[in-house]
Order: C-alpha cells, then sequence, then structure tokens
C-alpha cells in the first residue's frame, strides 16, 4: 500500500480533537531535518489535504516517519506502530508486494550498499573505504 494511503487510513482512526492535535503538531520542531509546515499552510485542511500536503513538502518516507513520531507524542503509541508496521511490510496487507532483490556479487567481492531513509537534505555524498 501507499505511503499516502497509509497515512490517510491511519489519519482516519483519529477523533476532531486529535486529529486537530495532530495537525497542530505539523506546525511544530518534530524530527531533525524536517521543517514545520506553516500553520496557515494546513488551517481548514481536511485528513486527505493534509496528507497531500505532507506528502508534497516530506518525501513520503518522511511522512510517513513524522506521523508515527507525533502519533507517539500524542500517546497513541499503538496506532503509530501499526502504522510502522504496515508501511515497513510487517503487516499482513502487503503480503502481495515483492520485497526488493539484495545486492549480490561474485564469491569475494564486497557490497557496500548503504541504506538511508528520512532525510530531506538533498545529495548526499558518501566516502567508503573497505580494509581488504
Amino acid at each position: 500500500m501507499q505511503a499516502a494511503t497509509l497515512i490517510l487510513d491511519t489519519l482516519d482512526e483519529l477523533g476532531t480533537d486529535e486529529f486537530k492535535r495532530f495537525r497542530w503538531n505539523l506546525s511544530q520542531p518534530v524530527l531533525s531535518g524536517c521543517q514545520p509546515l506553516r500553520k496557515g499552510y494546513l488551517e481548514n485542511a481536511d485528513r486527505q489535504d493534509t496528507v497531500s500536503k505532507m506528502i508534497d513538502s516530506y518525501s513520503e518516507s518522511m511522512a510517513v516517519n513524522l506521523t508515527v513520531e507525533i502519533l507517539q507524542r500524542m500517546n497513541l503509541n499503538n496506532t503509530a506502530e501499526k502504522l510502522r508496521r504496515a508501511y515497513s511490510g510487517g503487516s499482513a496487507g502487503t503480503a502481495g508486494q515483492t520485497q526488493p532483490s539484495l545486492p549480490s556479487c561474485p564469491a569475494g567481492g564486497v557490497v557496500v550498499a548503504p541504506n538511508i531513509q528520512g532525510t530531506s537534505a538533498g545529495t548526499i555524498n558518501l566516502n567508503i573505504n573497505t580494509n581488504k
């Protein structure tokens, strides 16, 4: 399932006051490297608009991570964990999806495949030194 759909399904579980508090949290510093949204940007935004604005402002993975963090701050830990598991593929709802193949190389070779998530920094330069 796509990140936007997962986030929307999660926000649909929130009551009116919880959703209002969630939106307020989006205008606060929550994750490093994740700029808070302007309060006016979310004013009168319903759940669908909020998800669209989050995806437009951040990457899909950042929007999911931000949603999980805000839910935890709101003490909605079960809801946060459910979203985290669904997004990472740990739920039955993602059984039809294929997992990405792992990088491989001939015998004796070394695969260096960093997995970077949760950044909106733009270009990232990595220097990787291997001891042979």
